[in-house]
């Protein structure tokens, strides 16, 4: 029986990998992005500070000066962007699936807060004009570089499975979707993707574990 390939654009963990332990499936993996560090200072703020990645959090924590620091007021995205903020003994005020979901949530429930919002180097346009829309106060901060890792496959895929916009992007400088069925962490990644396939679905709750069931999901009955 011909396995269906699925292509993963990022290295998954062993767990993860175990759930396409099946002979119905080849998994292949690459990491499209690769995350780079920077020297960067926080600003001294007893405001609130917003983290929209696990890879902004992982980044802000690697310095030591950060190590022992309790911030005042956190506003996140994602379960997993929580999980590892609760690691580094941080109090989450709010967590939302998406950073449009965030931003709204902010301008009706927190428009007079100050923020910081730790981010990549790539910006996400949308949100930042939405606070400046809104008035509200809003400093940015780049905190780690987020850098196309493409190579060329060969193979042709039933699925890939995608985490970012920028993944979507890296992917796309060498290699063509076809007819493979995207399957996006989130609708943001999904939007993006859209602008060239038609055959892409996206999670409503955005985590990797939710990617990788939606993914088996779509080829159960094959």
């Amino acid at each position: 029986m011909k396995k269906i390939k699925i292509l993963s654009t990022k290295i998954l963990g062993e767990k993860m990998k175990q759930i396409f332990d099946d002979n119905k499936f080849e998994l292949l993996e690459h990491n499209f992005i690769k995350i780079g560090s920077l020297n960067f200072n926080l600003p001294e703020h007893d405001g609130s500070w917003i983290f929209t990645s696990q890879n902004a959090v992982n980044a802000v924590f690697s310095i030591s000066k950060s190590r022992d620091l309790i911030f005042n007021k956190i506003y996140c995205v994602g379960e997993s962007t929580k999980s590892i903020l609760s690691k580094n003994g941080q109090k989450v005020a709010k967590n939302m699936k998406n950073s449009s979901k965030l931003a709204n949530f902010i301008s009706k429930k927190a428009k007079n807060e100050k923020f910081v919002f730790c981010r990549s180097n790539i910006k996400n346009d949308d949100f930042t004009t939405f606070f400046k829309k809104e008035k509200i106060d809003l400093k940015e901060i780049v905190v780690y570089n987020n850098q196309p890792n493409s190579v060329v496959l060969k193979d042709e895929f039933e699925a890939i499975m995608f985490y970012s916009p920028s993944g979507v992007k890296s992917f796309l400088k060498n290699n063509k979707l076809g007819s493979s069925y995207c399957i996006c962490i989130g609708e943001t990644t999904a939007r993006y993707a859209r602008n060239f396939s038609s055959n892409v679905l996206n999670c409503k709750t955005p985590s990797i574990k939710h990617v990788i069931d939606k993914t088996i999901k779509l080829f159960a009955n094959e």
